[in-house]
């Protein structure tokens, strides 16, 4: 357990540096390309726990791995300020008169605007060429999928939905959009995002059905027909002590396959049936080791949900590991992309607060990272492909502080053949580089909630494991002291 997390930890640390390199790394190629200085090359920030100069450069990693940078003299606008000169020595003082004086440092040469422009956007091409580079190693190797990634079925139509009441239903798959063929799940969304109205082709178990819904624009601002909802796997993350599912012998990692003999296509679907039978034994078949077991579980009513439930929390980003798909890089860069940009358009629209709450910091991206790792590789560069498109573009943006600031104050100085004055780009700088900051602090100050709320779900899940280990080895170890059964069949898993 020690060396799988030391591994965890290496492989993490090792994918985040690889991104901060690719940034910093395409802003240190153009640089030297133009002839321009570099003071530093940096992976990480605070107190150095390495560094060497080299050529004029210092190479450093930083002790907080949160990022990096490239600091080029020639691109700070703030370099032109004027410094404060030193006094002159008194020679009757006893300093002595021919002793020469510190010449003072020569200014570097001023770069071109277009030459800082390409260095600014040199770094978000350095995250888009490893994206890239990601996207060709997932597509060739395969990546563990999820139902929605496979197909276009529906999983779940609620009843109060214009869908259900238009036509569809549970277990039906949509085969167009308006016309345009759809194989998976991906590209029904895609469809729906571009339209205020679409028409379906729907295969039913009776014939082929055409559907039109309207679509609404949900938190994040991009069109979707509301009340519709992909297959997905009901694979349990964590059991509820003392629940119907944990008396019944549910355990993590399972998977619910059916309920009341009827197939579950998705958490919702699960979560409907369950409510229709309170107190009821019914059998539940799951899917544990390649096998399926029957349980028996008793629906018990939540007064404060107002319906029935058998206590199980649902692992949202469950994939299935016997069922790879080759996504083609394109596909994948468009996916990603897309999805930040319509991130991008909700926070300068009305639906900024709920986008904002939805958003991470640092140690949230960490997370995501290491629980990417421990899911598989692939997946793990998966996630990493998604993140460097995302730094490309976060980076692009024209904020100052940003890449995209750089480029705007280029783009000024370019146009007008004049820089903005070093005082105001300075007092700029500040201001957002405390908001920056501030930004930060706050979102990981949330982060650090989450993940504590995480940590005291992970210790429940293993206290209850625990607990059902120890009931079901003395269960056993009784069965065996009673009536003397080999070895042989007591290694055997108890029945629930």
């Amino acid at each position: 357990m020690i060396f799988h997390g030391i591994y965890v930890t290496v492989i993490v640390l090792l994918l985040f540096g690889v991104s901060i390199f690719a940034h910093e790394l395409g802003h240190f190629i153009t640089a030297r390309l133009f002839g321009m200085v570099v003071e530093v090359f940096s992976l990480g920030f605070g107190p150095s726990i390495w560094k060497k100069k080299y050529r004029g450069t210092l190479y450093k990693i930083g002790i907080f791995p949160i990022g990096g940078y490239v600091a080029l003299p020639q691109m700070d606008p703030t370099e032109a300020l004027p410094t404060v000169k030193p006094k002159q020595t008194d020679v009757t003082a006893g300093t002595p008169a021919n002793e020469p004086a510190t010449p003072p440092p020569k200014p570097l040469p001023a770069v071109a605007p277009w030459k800082k422009i390409v260095v600014a956007a040199a770094g978000a091409a350095g995250n888009m060429v490893l994206a890239v580079i990601i996207a060709w190693i997932v597509y060739l190797g395969g990546k563990p999928s999820t139902p929605g990634e496979r197909c276009a079925v529906i999983g779940f139509v609620d009843t109060n939905s214009v869908a259900y009441t238009s036509g569809m239903r549970i277990g039906d798959e949509i085969l167009a959009v308006n016309d345009v063929p759809v194989t998976t799940w991906n590209n029904v969304i895609q469809e729906n995002a571009r339209f205020e109205t679409v028409r379906f082709a729907v295969r039913t178990p009776i014939g082929t059905n055409m559907i039109t819904v309207p679509t609404e624009k949900n938190a994040l601002g991009f069109r979707m027909v509301k009340g519709l909802r992909e297959v997905s796997l009901c694979k349990v993350m964590a059991v509820e002590a003392k629940s119907s599912a944990a008396q019944a012998g549910v355990h993590p990692e399972d998977v619910i396959a059916r309920f009341n003999d009827v197939t579950v296509l998705s958490v919702e679907h699960l979560i409907s049936l369950v409510s229709a039978r309170p107190d009821t034994p019914t059998p539940l078949a799951v899917e544990r080791g390649g096998e399926i077991l029957t349980l028996t579980v008793s629906p018990q009513l939540d007064p404060a949900l107002g319906r029935a439930r058998i206590g199980i929390r649902f692992d949202p980003m469950a994939v299935d590991y016997d069922q790879v798909v080759h996504i083609p890089p394109s596909v994948q860069l468009k996916n990603h992309a897309t999805m930040i940009l319509r991130v991008v358009r909700a926070l300068v629209s009305k639906e900024a607060r709920h986008t904002v709450e939805g958003l991470g910091g640092p140690p949230m991206i960490l997370y995501m990272i290491q629980d990417a790792v421990r899911k598989g590789i692939m997946i793990a560069l998966w996630f990493m492909c998604f993140l460097n498109v995302n730094l490309a573009i976060i980076n692009l943006l024209p904020i100052p502080v940003l890449d995209g600031g750089h480029i705007m104050f280029s783009l000024w100085e370019l146009v007008t053949r004049r820089p903005i004055h070093p005082k105001l780009i300075a007092w700029i700088h500040q201001v957002f580089f405390f908001l920056f900051i501030a930004a930060i602090i706050l979102l990981s100050g949330r982060d650090f909630q989450r993940l504590y709320q995480l940590r005291q779900l992970s210790k429940t899940v293993a206290r209850h494991m625990a607990v059902t280990n120890a009931v079901t080895n003395a269960a056993t170890g009784a069965e065996t002291n009673a009536t003397a059964v080999p070895e042989a069949v007591t290694n055997e898993p108890a029945e629930p």
